[in-house]
């Protein structure tokens, strides 16, 4: 699946849901996701860009690999996702096959779909909680992205084309 993704940083949570309500958004997930990244000794996927990360969701484990595609102004990856059966036995599968746990992130995350986008209200947990709210827009291209946070009455210049890595690293100063 081709996903395309931007941040919203620092949100008013209240507004952003009242206007997900006035345009009939439905709630997909609310709860924790807890993610676990791994990689070879080697470094190998980080330096190519990609990743592999299993999450638990709520009830259910998902293990994704991402590689970066080009894309301007937003964050572009192939991504293919499998549901696991178990979180914990996925894990040791991963180790036994000589991956490594590299971080492990907690959020909290509200999800709504809005036409053919997804909007998620995240909030970091533990070691990365002083990240405030903030909104990550989805869709398969970058129109639809651009075009449903328009609807949430953001500008083009209030989109990030970050993931992770560049959203921790804007806060780091604020620990």
């Amino acid at each position: 699946m081709h996903e395309v993704e931007v941040k919203i940083l620092e949100i008013d949570r209240a507004a952003v849901e009242r206007r997900l309500a006035d345009l009939g958004a439905k709630l997909s997930f609310d709860g924790r996701l807890d993610a676990s990244f791994f990689d070879f000794p080697t470094g190998r996927l980080g330096v190519a860009g990609s990743l592999l990360r299993l999450r638990q969701e709520g009830d259910r484990a998902v293990l994704t690999f991402k590689h970066p595609l080009e894309e301007t102004g937003a964050k572009a990856r192939e991504e293919v996702e499998i549901e696991v059966s178990d979180f914990d036995a996925c894990r040791r599968v991963l180790e036994a096959m000589g991956l490594l746990e590299t971080s492990r992130v907690e959020k909290r995350r509200t999800s709504y779909e809005l036409g053919p986008a997804t909007v998620a209200i995240d909030r970091y947990l533990g070691k990365l909680s002083h990240i405030p709210e903030f909104i990550e827009v989805e869709a398969e291209n970058v129109e639809t992205v651009r075009f449903t946070a328009a609807q949430l009455g953001f500008a083009p210049a209030d989109l990030k084309p970050w993931g992770m890595a560049q959203l921790v690293e804007h806060y780091q100063d604020r620990t």
